[in-house]
């Protein structure tokens, strides 16, 4: 505890009252105090004889091998379960399951659930009707009960256009279905509001989904409008990537002839040179898991809780 005082510059007491959740810290403090307990390797152990089972149910369409998004934020979350001796087991749903959402006894026996991903609402609701915790990942429904682990969508959206058009672009269309997540739909209204703050204009032919949202899918063969513009905002980096071979078989260059920016910065941008909005999954894996923690010991979380991120550049964008 004195090691972890003297790294945050606080008191002893002040470590020992987050630790064990002891009144007399703020809320800020204490998520600061277990985030450097773990980043310095201390683990904060139950009693013996607690082990306890959770769930992490992910759509097979963003569980898909070639996107490692939720991949890795499985990774991290399984990595403190197994740390504190409980279970974490991934639930991956095809489209069938998830649509007849009639296996509520399949949850019966676990602690909490993670939701990652956005489910349909059939789903949710009969996850909703186990009354086992729920602690929601990347998305967000206002009617549900629960944790809300989010990145700031809109703002990174937004973030990710003005970076084009400090790049000189003002002719910027975007890569996604906007109906298919929360996510994705904060994303293109925060490229919206970069382009209307610029005085630019928005063309509907430039709005290209290029994967299917049942299925997750992406294709390389869609159709292009004849004038493309100079750059593209993609929902993640599996859109741009999918895009990229889409106009590499137009003969069209990248960066040399359209600029492209994604988000999520998984292993597929930093291999194929995309700039990318850096969402940090250790982090969203560290908050889910505190989240369920206090939901489970009857404290009440069912709030929005934010992670930030940060641009990553590559030579994916051209400077005009």
């Amino acid at each position: 505890m004195q090691d972890i005082a003297d790294r945050l510059g606080i008191t002893k007491v002040s470590v020992s009252k987050a630790i064990n959740d002891k009144p007399g810290v703020s809320e800020k403090l204490r998520r600061r105090v277990l985030q450097v307990a773990d980043e310095m390797g201390y683990a904060i152990q139950r009693p013996t004889g607690e082990k306890k089972s959770f769930a992490l149910v992910v759509p097979k369409r963003f569980f898909l091998e070639t996107d490692k998004f939720y991949n890795e934020i499985f990774y991290h979350l399984n990595n403190l379960f197994i740390r504190n001796g409980d279970n974490l087991t991934p639930m991956v749903l095809n489209l069938q399951r998830e649509e007849a959402a009639d296996e509520a006894s399949l949850y019966d026996g676990f602690d909490g659930i993670f939701m990652a991903g956005e489910l349909s609402d059939t789903y949710i609701n009969m996850l909703h009707t186990t009354n086992i915790p729920l602690v929601a990942i990347d998305f967000y429904k206002t009617h549900l009960i629960a944790a809300f682990v989010l990145i700031d969508n809109f703002y990174l959206g937004y973030h990710a256009t003005t970076h084009l058009i400090t790049k000189g672009h003002k002719e910027i269309g975007f890569v996604g279905n906007i109906n298919q997540t929360s996510s994705i739909n904060d994303r293109y209204f925060g490229y919206l509001k970069a382009l209307q703050n610029n005085g630019l204009a928005l063309c509907e032919e430039w709005i290209i989904p290029n994967n299917d949202p049942k299925t997750g899918l992406y294709e390389i063969d869609i159709p292009f409008p004849k004038v493309l513009p100079t750059a593209f905002v993609c929902h993640c980096d599996m859109a741009a990537y999918f895009l990229i071979n889409s106009l590499k078989k137009l003969g069209k260059t990248i960066p040399g002839d359209v600029s492209i920016i994604s988000f999520d910065n998984t292993e597929l941008s930093q291999a194929s040179g995309i700039s990318s909005m850096d969402i940090n999954k250790n982090e969203i894996a560290k908050t889910a898991y505190y989240l369920m923690e206090k939901i489970i010991q009857k404290k009440r979380y069912h709030n929005r809780y934010y992670v930030d991120a940060s641009l990553i550049e590559r030579e994916s964008v051209k400077e005009l």
